[in-house]
C-alpha cells in the first residue's frame, strides 16, 4: 500500500494573520484541496493522511467530506512543528503500508504524473526527493560578509512530495524523537543516520506558498494547473 501524508497542521500566518495559508482561497477553493486534488488523481495512492491545526480540524474535516465524497482521508491533528506532525501521520498509516510520500499542503503545483514516477522509483531506492537545478549564485554568508561562493552544479533545490520505505522512515522518525533530532525535512532524517537519498529532477513551478506574494503567484498559475 502506497500513503501520501499531506502536511496542513502549521500557522502560516505569513499570509495573513486572519486565516492560515493553506486555506487561503483561490478560485473560490481552499488552497491545500487543489493540493489534494493531485494526489487524489493518482491511482498509485491508495490512502491519504492529512494534518490539520486542531483548532480547524472539525471544520475542514466536514468541508473534505463534502468536497471529496468518493474517497475516505485519515485526518488528525497535526503536532507542534512539521516533524511532529509527520511523526504522528506515519503513527495513522495502516499496517500494510510499504511506501509513503510526505507532501506540503502548501504546494499545489506538483503534477500527478510528477508523484506517479516518484512511487515507481522509490520501489527500487526506497528514499526519493524531487529536485530542480539551481539556478542562482549561492554564496555562505557569516556576519554580513561572503565566506565562499558554492559550486550551483553540485546544488539542487529540494522540493515534495519526498518518498521513502516506510518502515525505514518511521523507525528514523521514532529514533530521531527520542534523541531530540531536530531536522528541516525527511530526508535529512536518513542523511542524519548514514542512509542514502536519491534525488529525481522535477519541475521548479511545484514551489511552496510561503507569504502573500507568492499567494498571488498562485492565484495566476492556477488556472494552467486547473486539469494537470
Amino acid at each position: 500500500m502506497n500513503v501520501a501524508i499531506i502536511t496542513a497542521g502549521g500557522k502560516g500566518k505569513r499570509v495573513s494573520n486572519d486565516f492560515k495559508k493553506q486555506f487561503a482561497l483561490i478560485e473560490g477553493k481552499p488552497l491545500l484541496f487543489w493540493t489534494i486534488d493531485k494526489f487524489v488523481a493518482s491511482d498509485k495512492i491508495n490512502k491519504i493522511v492529512i494534518t490539520l491545526p486542531e483548532e480547524e480540524k472539525l471544520e475542514y474535516e466536514q468541508l473534505l467530506i463534502e468536497e471529496y465524497t468518493e474517497n475516505e482521508f485519515i485526518i488528525i491533528c497535526g503536532g507542534r512543528k512539521r516533524q511532529d506532525s509527520v511523526f504522528k501521520g506515519l503513527q495513522s498509516c495502516p499496517d500494510n503500508t510499504e511506501y509513503v510520500l510526505i507532501h506540503d499542503g502548501v504546494r499545489p503545483f506538483v503534477k500527478t504524473e510528477e508523484i506517479d514516477k516518484i512511487i515507481d522509483l522509490v520501489v527500487s531506492k526506497k528514499a526519493v526527493i524531487p529536485v530542480y537545478d539551481t539556478k542562482n549564485t549561492i554564496k555562505k554568508v557569516s556576519e554580513n560578509k561572503v565566506v565562499k561562493t558554492l559550486d550551483r552544479n553540485k546544488l539542487v533545490n529540494v522540493l515534495t512530495p519526498q518518498a521513502f520505505t516506510y518502515s525505514l522512515l518511521f523507525d528514523l522518525h521514532k529514533e530521531s524523537k527520542d534523541k531530540g533530532v531536530n531536522l528541516t525535512d525527511d530526508a535529512s532524517i536518513l542523511e542524519h543516520f548514514g542512509y542514502d537519498v536519491f534525488t529525481i529532477k522535477t519541475s521548479s513551478r511545484n514551489f511552496k506558498i510561503t507569504d502573500k506574494f507568492d499567494l498571488e503567484i498562485a492565484k495566476y498559475l492556477i488556472k494552467d494547473f486547473r486539469s494537470k
